[in-house]
């Protein structure tokens, strides 16, 4: 799960960042998979509000097999018809699907030389893909790593 950034330019914390937001992406775009679990269960944090949550992510991945983190997941992103969350930026800036908010995000991936996976079927604005992005961002995955204000 690791992320290594092209550029030796970017500092431990960048790297750091990209990772949570790769790890971020990874379990909010699709169903765990087993060696995700796996991962998941070696996660270790301290004290700190994100380290508590970090060891609490890590035990849940050890209490739970795939096949119901799949179904977990199939019931709040998917669902039948709809899951319980819509994981879609338009929708909670608009309301609907589809709107403004994803051409706006097309036009600005445009700038960033980011290109659509022409294999993904989801809008872009999915938030699985904006975390994937943004660790793309600060690795430099689409050419020069981005500064923090870009990011």
């Amino acid at each position: 799960m690791s992320v290594e950034a092209k550029k030796t330019a970017a500092s431990n914390e960048d790297i750091m960042r990209a990772n949570l937001y790769g790890l971020l992406g990874n379990v909010l775009f699709c169903p765990p998979s087993k060696e995700i679990l796996r991962d998941l269960q070696e996660l270790s944090g301290d004290e700190t509000e994100m380290g508590i949550a970090f060891n609490t992510l890590s035990k849940l991945a050890g209490s739970i097999d795939q096949s119901a983190a799949v179904e977990e997941f199939n019931i709040l992103f998917v669902g039948m018809g709809r899951g319980e969350l819509l994981p879609y930026c338009s929708y909670y800036l608009t309301g609907f699907l589809n709107e403004k908010p994803l051409a706006k995000l097309r036009n600005s991936m445009g700038e960033l030389g980011i290109v659509r996976n022409d294999e993904v079927k989801e809008p872009e604005d999915h938030i699985g893909s904006l975390f994937e992005m943004m660790a793309g961002l600060i690795t430099g995955r689409y050419g020069e790593p981005a500064d923090i204000a870009v990011q």
